[in-house]
């Protein structure tokens, strides 16, 4: 039989169920709140049970941290208001592989002043909201402002495309979500680009290879305005066909390496060859062919003339070799 719980294994016991929510991160407020002195902390930490992560932060193992460890001690080192943003934002969310910034990003409120704490960037923002925003247990700019943030970052309009595309695609954020945050914001990088681009993705656009292909291919040389992500099936299995020209007979497929490797390489072969079952010709362009698009727009216009387009590629400038 054993004895009564004593009472610094109840403030144990209410650490850890509060740690289970943070990683095993904890401050010294939270566990001062809950009734631990100072001293024990030191004295798990000495004993080499606990580890020292920033200045009043501990993690209860002396284990490395892993990555949600290391996060939650950048919230918690960078004190009250702060959530998760940017790049780090973006990762919960699960979009912008290609703009991923080491170190942990944290904005805090502008009212505060400004923190240092090592091996993590912390921002002062205005745009922050009253109350966070809470995604997968985590305090987080929305995912909006978080595609906003980033934008506000890039010099390349091809980064700010392949970023809003990715995000979109990703289901984390709409691309109206995205409008109305920008509708809040006084001042936004590339705010046009955003405006024309996130039109486009309602329009079907899912890749930074897509909307190259619709503004430097179809739009400027005068090609019929293709449906774009057409849904169809195959032998049962759905699949769904970048850009059609129904009326034509004519299926153009953007490939860039992503999804089109190993069982999507199988996928886009079975698509095609049904496309051509049907008497539908496919056309299949990369990055590297969208490098010439007047020569893909001379190529594409030649199909969909010989399949009854009575039109013609216009010029995209005075250098354009499509007509040629």
């Amino acid at each position: 039989m054993t004895g009564p719980t004593t009472h610094p294994s109840r403030r144990h016991r209410s650490l850890r169920r509060l740690t289970r929510d943070q990683a095993g991160v904890f401050s010294t407020g939270q566990a001062e709140a809950l009734g631990l002195e100072y001293e024990e902390i030191r004295a798990h930490v000495a004993a080499g049970r606990w580890r020292r992560l920033h200045d009043g932060v501990y993690f209860m193992a002396n284990t490395k941290p892993g990555g949600s460890s290391v996060r939650w001690a950048a919230l918690l080192a960078s004190g009250e208001g702060a959530v998760l943003s940017h790049d780090t934002a973006a990762e919960v969310y699960g979009f912008g592989r290609l703009h991923r910034e080491p170190r942990v990003e944290v904005s805090i409120p502008e009212s505060r002043r400004e923190v240092a704490v090592p091996g993590v960037r912390v921002r002062r923002s205005r745009l922050l909201p009253a109350k966070a925003t809470i995604h997968d247990g985590w305090p987080i700019t929305t995912a909006a402002d978080t595609v906003l943030d980033l934008i506000a970052e890039m010099r390349s309009p091809f980064a700010v495309v392949g970023l809003l595309t990715d995000a979109c695609r990703s289901k984390s954020v709409s691309p109206h979500e995205v409008l109305r945050a920008m509708g809040r914001r006084r001042r936004q990088r590339h705010r046009q680009l955003v405006k024309d681009t996130v039109a486009d993705v309602i329009g079907g656009v899912e890749s930074n290879l897509e909307h190259k292909y619709l503004v430097r291919v179809e739009r400027p040389h005068g090609l019929p305005v293709g449906r774009r992500q057409v849904r169809d099936r195959v032998d049962g299995v759905p699949i769904r066909k970048d850009v059609e020209y129904e009326e034509f007979a004519t299926v153009v497929e953007l490939d860039g390496r992503m999804g089109h490797e190993g069982s999507g390489r199988h996928r886009d072969s079975r698509r095609d060859n049904a496309s051509t079952l049907r008497r539908k010709a496919t056309l299949r362009y990369g990055h590297a062919d969208l490098q010439l698009p007047c020569a893909v727009a001379s190529e594409v216009a030649a199909v969909l003339r010989d399949r009854g387009w009575s039109g013609q590629a216009t010029p995209c400038g005075p250098n354009c070799s499509a007509m040629r």
